[in-house]
């Protein structure tokens, strides 16, 4: 959602001149009052509103802005929760949640902790101290604990604790010495949560650790309470880099009921249910690694209660699917297999090569679904082709490509008149007052105007400056591609937009989706990240693989768009084979 600069230079006015102890409410965005924290402690902000996503800014006691996010809301209530650093400024924190100008305000103060000698007082339980916990390191098949390694687990200071787990290079060696000693190929790092405290854990193995896998030719299986992940050792083989996975079970209420919601309404899993129930077992999981594009298995435990009849039983496990959220936005089913997951609880396994939110979903019709897809895979293939690429995008003189830049209507206009190819639909040249004869981008904003693809406001001005939003460019997308037909949007929060109807047409068409939580936020502002995948849609051009060296510092191989930019932004000879392309060296 666009903050227009004028308005945040008159929000930090307001907030300079009210009274921040106060929470103030407007006409249609409330928030409830926070209250004060310790460094490293969590802050959530949560209310009550009519709109449909609001923005949530929070500045710390400098006045800098610590945090910016848009939040979904789901029945008139919207939550989100982010943790103070541990060496963050004391003093008050100001907080905005709304809309343009209608907006709440709140504020916190963040405090040092009392000294011990101080005392508590009144036989208050003192806080959660850092522990040191030891981790097993158990071969895979037996059982048995061949190394320890250490776990640092950290309170967050609303009662979880997040796990910081580093599989050293000499802890690996010992590993693998120890299993090849066993005649056994699998390293199992087990991460105990007995009292399911944890709200995240990371593992951390570094490159050196990783040769020590290679060289013996080893799994490796992550055991925690919430999922288990198992690396084939064929999967490490040429990964040069430290690895790490990041481990989030969905425990608070209100987001976890925001996942089942998204699961629940979700197109491809209404289209496979029809009047089916849906139902979302088990606890939903995010999980992020830089390990992309490698076979990975992963087992989710079913720790809800199951029948007692054994008919109902294995009916409930033979309908159990998995609904998968990626973080480029598209979502998929895939149907696991039951297996034992510890002493007490089943699990579902499954394969997967990209990571994001996985939940539990029970349907019935998955038979018909799984049948179509399987079918469309078995269809004849096209060839594979070669072909050169030109780049079509920049970045700044400082090595940076700034994937997460908002771009502004001047430099839509310049990528058009780069890869454009279509004819003209206009015949005169408007001459904008906001578009001197001076200005960089004159010339590509005359050469948009006159494809219609893009032109002015009713003010008759062009606004070269202004972010494009996600609504702009969804209309850009349908006069470029020619769209029609009457679709329907599945995201929470179009309707009654003034782009509904193209929203519809660039999500049917596959060219713009929706966020991970069910919106398509129309009033957010466009990446330059998000600017070239798009792009490369239109064009059918890439996800670039096989690029070994980044082309920008700012933009690592774990980005979610790194295949995309690079396809962008390198001249290159490249192989397409069942529609994935290729670097040529």
């Amino acid at each position: 959602m666009r903050i227009k600069s004028l308005f945040s230079a008159i929000c930090l006015t307001m907030l300079l001149l009210v009274p921040f102890s106060m929470v103030q409410a407007s006409a249609n965005v409330d928030v409830t009052d926070i209250t004060d924290k310790y460094r490293g402690e969590q802050v959530t902000i949560k209310g009550s509103t009519s709109y449909q996503e609001v923005v949530v800014k929070v500045y710390d006691a400098n006045d800098l802005i610590l945090y910016v996010n848009v939040i979904p809301v789901s029945e008139g209530k919207y939550s989100k929760s982010f943790t103070l650093a541990d060496d963050a400024i004391y003093g008050t924190y100001k907080v905005i949640v709304g809309q343009d100008d209608d907006i709440a305000r709140d504020s916190f103060i963040v405090k040092a902790r009392e000294s011990s000698s101080g005392g508590a007082g009144g036989g208050q339980a003192p806080a959660p101290k850092p522990e040191i916990i030891t981790a097993p390191v158990e071969s895979g098949r037996g059982g048995t604990t061949v190394t320890e390694t250490t776990i640092n687990r950290t309170p967050t200071g609303n009662g979880s604790f997040k796990d910081k787990v580093v599989f050293s290079p000499e802890t690996a060696q010992q590993t693998a010495d120890k299993l090849k000693e066993q005649g056994q190929n699998t390293a199992r790092i087990v991460i105990p949560d007995e009292k399911d405290e944890v709200s995240e854990v990371r593992l951390d193995v570094p490159r050196d650790a990783i040769q020590s896998l290679n060289d013996g030719k080893i799994n490796l299986e992550i055991h925690t309470e919430n999922a288990k992940i198992t690396v084939p050792s064929n999967s490490l083989v040429n990964f040069n880099q430290d690895l790490y996975f990041r481990v989030v079970p969905i425990k608070d209420e209100d987001e976890r009921k925001q996942v089942e919601d998204r699961a629940k309404k979700e197109k491809v899993v209404q289209e496979v249910a029809g009047d089916k129930s849906v139902k979302v077992y088990g606890r939903p999981m995010t999980i992020e690694t830089n390990m992309e594009s490698r076979p990975v298995d992963l087992v989710l435990p079913l720790k809800d209660s199951l029948p007692t009849d054994s008919k109902k039983r294995d009916e409930l496990l033979e309908n159990l699917v998995i609904f998968i959220e990626h973080d480029d936005g598209t979502k998929e089913l895939i149907k696991g297999t039951v297996v034992s997951y510890d002493q007490n609880n089943l699990g579902i396994q499954f394969g997967i090569q990209k990571f994001s939110t996985f939940t539990m979903v029970y349907m019935e019709n998955w038979r018909e679904y799984f049948a179509a897809q399987q079918q469309q895979q078995q269809q004849p293939q096209p060839q594979s082709t070669d072909g050169l690429h030109k780049a079509y995008v920049a970045g700044y003189p400082n090595g940076q490509f700034k994937p997460s830049a908002q771009i502004n209507r001047a430099e839509m206009a310049a990528l058009l008149s780069r890869v454009y190819t279509g004819a003209q639909t206009k015949s005169n040249v408007v001459s904008y007052p906001d578009v001197n004869q001076g200005h960089w981008a004159k010339e590509a904003i005359q050469a948009a105007q006159l494809t219609g693809l893009m032109s002015g406001y009713p003010d008759q001005t062009f606004g070269p400056g202004k972010s494009i939003t996600r609504a702009e460019m969804a209309a850009v997308v349908a006069r470029w591609l020619q769209l029609g037909g009457t679709s329907t949007s599945n995201s929470s929060d179009v309707k009654g937009h003034w782009a509904e109807k193209v929203i519809a047409q660039v999500e049917k068409a596959k060219i713009m989706l929706g966020m991970p939580d069910g919106t398509f936020r129309p009033n957010q502002p466009l990446t330059r990240a998000e600017a070239v995948t798009i792009y490369n849609r239109i064009l059918k051009r890439g996800p670039l693989s096989g690029v070994e060296q980044p082309t920008w510092k700012d933009v690592p191989a774990t980005h979610w768009a790194f295949k995309e930019i690079e396809e962008a932004s390198q001249d290159h000879r490249f192989t397409k084979t069942n529609g994935k392309e290729k670097l040529v060296k």
